[in-house]
Parts: structure tokens; C-alpha cells; sequence
């Protein structure tokens, strides 16, 4: 049990809640700012991320209880309280590239703006996103004695911050996509994105210890690994057809 925040009546606002408020208007304001780069106009940017916000919720949750359903076929009525927590940042992000998808069918740009445009904005709202792991302390690692270890109160034991491993990864994603602003052809932030944050996250999920876990394989790393290739390819085929014009 956490103790919230701030307390008023029956009402119980928690640290995390409000963590991953200022991140959402983080990108939020950061989508608005940079919208007119990608052919974007700030009004649309308000439409989507009010969707967004719902849709990328729903997903997060889908996703966790998909991969948890020996838990959630038992406890039915657990499914909606996502307030006990259990929420999946790529649940988050597959939910948003699709709501994406259908969102431009109507608009003057294309999907490739608005997935450049969103991609650009989402590392930052992760690494602050994190926070609220240190807050919780959940999403951790393996036990370990290095000198940034984190201890942990559960278990009496020092382990990898793990959550600060992807703050200090979603921070160098996001530089590296401000970089290419301007310079690459449309959609390939976007899919930089997925491939530079899945790259990272492959890494760092095989010490975590709260994977999901299906044959003996930690899911998120499956996941990871094939929006890398995917990815990897998407990129390699659009720098070849520039290289060939």
C-alpha cells in the first residue's frame, strides 16, 4: 500500500497519478510546439491527444491484461481498476499507432506526419513517465551491488534501477529524433523511434523482474525485437530508393 499524495475526503491522489499527468501535458505541449514542422496544425494536435490519452490508456491496459490472464480470468472485476496498477508502455504505443492510422483518413496530411509528429514527442513523456516507477518502486531489476543500485523495500535487497535505464534511453531517443528534424524523408522518425526505444528496451528487459513471460520468452523482448526489424527494414528500404534517385 502507497500512501497518496494529497488526501481529500475519499479521495486519494497518489504521486504517480500526477507524475504521469505532467507527462502527458509534457508531450502534449511538445506535439503543439513542433506540429507546424510536420504540416500539423496546433487545433488538430489538440483533437488527437485528447484520443490519444483515452485510446493509449485502454491499450496500455489491454496489453497488461492480455499477458496476465490467468490472473484476470480469476479476478474479472479487476480488470478495470487500473488504479491497483498495470498499465504497458508498448500496449500504450501499438493502441496509439493505430488510432493514428485512423485518425488521418479525413485530414490534408498523412499518417507518416502525424506518426513523425508523435513520435517526436513521446520519449520525453516516458523518461518522466518513469518517475513514477521510482515513486512506486516497481519495475526494477535484478539483484545487484553496483554502485547506482537501488534499494528496495519489499524485498530488503539493493537492485539494477532499471526505470532509470530507460529515463537516461528515452532522453537519448528523443535527442537523436530532434536531430533528424528537417532532414530525413517523412515516417522515418517515426520508425526511428520504434527502432532506437525497442533496441534499448530489448536490452534492459532481460534483467527486469516483472516480465511477462510466454514458452520460457519475456514478451516485451519479443516485441521489441520484431518492431527492430521491422523497423530496421522499413528504414534501409526508404534511404535505398532516396540512394537510388
Amino acid at each position: 500500500m502507497i500512501n497518496p499524495a494529497f488526501q481529500f475526503g475519499s479521495l486519494s491522489i497518489h504521486w504517480y497519478g500526477i507524475i504521469l499527468a505532467v507527462a502527458i501535458l509534457v508531450g502534449f505541449f511538445l506535439a503543439r510546439k513542433n506540429a507546424w514542422k510536420f504540416g500539423i496544425s496546433p487545433s488538430d494536435v489538440d483533437d488527437y491527444s485528447f484520443w490519444l490519452v483515452i485510446v493509449g490508456i485502454l491499450g496500455a491496459r489491454f496489453y497488461y491484461v492480455l499477458f496476465n490472464l490467468s490472473f484476470f480470468s480469476n479476478n474479472f472485476s479487476e480488470i478495470y481498476k487500473i488504479w491497483h496498477g498495470g498499465l504497458s508502455i508498448y500496449g500504450a504505443i501499438l493502441a496509439g499507432i493505430v488510432l493514428c492510422w485512423f485518425y488521418v483518413r479525413d485530414k490534408a496530411y498523412n499518417f507518416y506526419q502525424l506518426f513523425d509528429l508523435i513520435a517526436l514527442s513521446l520519449p520525453l513523456s516516458q523518461a518522466i513517465g518513469r518517475l513514477g516507477n521510482y515513486v512506486n518502486q516497481e519495475a526494477y531489476g535484478t539483484v545487484t551491488n553496483l554502485p547506482w543500485k537501488i534499494y528496495i523495500a519489499a524485498d530488503k535487497q539493493y537492485h539494477h534501477p532499471t526505470f532509470l535505464y530507460e529515463m537516461i534511453l528515452d532522453v537519448i531517443v528523443f535527442l537523436i529524433l530532434r536531430k533528424l528534424i528537417g532532414e530525413v524523408k517523412v515516417g522515418i522518425i517515426g520508425w526511428s523511434y520504434l527502432l532506437l526505444y525497442s533496441f534499448g528496451r530489448f536490452f534492459i528487459e532481460a534483467i527486469r523482474t516483472d516480465s511477462f513471460f510466454i514458452g520460457g520468452a519475456r514478451v516485451d523482448q519479443v516485441v521489441a525485437l520484431i518492431l527492430v526489424v521491422i523497423s530496421g527494414i522499413v528504414i534501409l528500404r526508404q534511404q535505398f530508393q532516396i540512394a537510388k534517385h
